[in-house]
């Protein structure tokens, strides 16, 4: 059954969120699982037949399972009324593979059991004792690159009787990001990590002095590179020792990977990046419009992959 696009609007203006929540009557629904249903079924069968023989113990018996089932509902419900979730977080994933999604909760001033949270097809159980938090990790699945926006968090209860099932739809402000898939870097494409600049990886050769450890103090050293740390020990003086070498700087310019489509050239420019990264190079990106400056380290790896995520669909 498809819904008017107003009334569409309307419920998915009731299940947007701000962090933090706290759970109210205005977001929290119940209604009868499949097992409550039958019950009752079986409650008002037992009914007819304690009027048809005018029997009080089957009357006794009707009401007090129907007064079970009424506070099955109470109960429930109360489950999830005042319950907390204080942040999220969707961490970002290569295309294809699953994101991480981490929310925290808190239980407030009661006991919680039995707590299912969902989101598409993962889904995860829980309890909290009264005021406990917990941090809860579900897999959120991708299929295209460029912001993840979260979707709808489903938070439900079937305590304690499973006759009822209280829930609240939530539609949080949490947004991710999600990178091209990376392609493997054939052999063919090696020469974009060796700093060959006539093959268009733009390779620039670049000095770096780095800590080589300590020596004895030498009058030639001078003070400037004399140890103070390791020369407090009372051992004597020491010197700092810089080994020199060399580290390679690379630029991958999107103009001259060699690829046969748009999406592809994407993929192959997210699998050097990941490729320099594991390799400990330093290394840049030049994009349409875009140039980032060569650099080192997981954020820049993540402001390369964020570049090529988000940029615009093929025409």
């Amino acid at each position: 059954m498809v819904l008017p696009r107003f009334i569409r609007n309307v419920i998915l203006a009731r299940q947007r969120a701000d962090l933090p929540l706290r759970l109210n009557r205005r977001r929290i629904y119940i209604l009868p699982t499949r097992a409550g249903t039958v019950f009752a079924f079986f409650l008002l069968a037992m009914l007819v037949a304690a009027i048809n023989y005018t029997n009080n113990l089957a009357f006794l018996l009707t009401f007090l399972l129907g007064s079970i089932s009424i506070l099955s509902a109470i109960h429930a419900y109360a489950n999830l009324a005042g319950l907390e979730v204080e942040a999220g977080r969707l961490f970002p994933a290569y295309c294809g593979d699953d994101a991480r999604l981490q929310l925290f909760f808190r239980a407030g001033g009661r006991e919680r059991r039995r707590l299912n949270v969902r989101i598409g097809t993962a889904e995860d159980e829980f309890s909290l004792s009264a005021g406990a938090g917990r941090e809860m990790d579900l897999n959120v699945t991708t299929s295209r690159r460029g912001p993840l926006p979260l979707g709808q968090v489903v938070i439900s209860t079937r305590y304690p009787l499973g006759l009822f099932r209280a829930w609240s739809p939530l539609v949080l402000p949490v947004t991710g990001l999600v990178y091209p898939k990376p392609l493997a870097i054939n052999r063919m494409d090696r020469h974009h990590l060796q700093g060959d600049g006539d093959e268009g990886g733009l390779g620039v050769v670049s000095q770096s002095g780095e800590f080589g450890g300590v020596r004895p103090y030498r009058p030639e050293d001078g003070l400037s590179r004399v140890s103070w740390k390791a020369s407090a020990r009372g051992a004597g003086l020491f010197s700092k020792e810089f080994r020199s070498g060399v580290a390679r700087t690379l630029v991958f310019d999107w103009d001259e990977v060699r690829a046969s489509g748009y999406e592809e050239r994407i993929s192959l420019l997210a699998g050097l990046v990941r490729e320099a990264e594991r390799e400990g190079l330093c290394y840049g990106l030049r994009l349409p419009g875009l140039m980032l400056s060569p650099g080192s380290g997981a954020g820049q790896a993540h402001r390369c992959l964020e570049a090529l995520a988000l940029l615009p669909e093929a025409a």
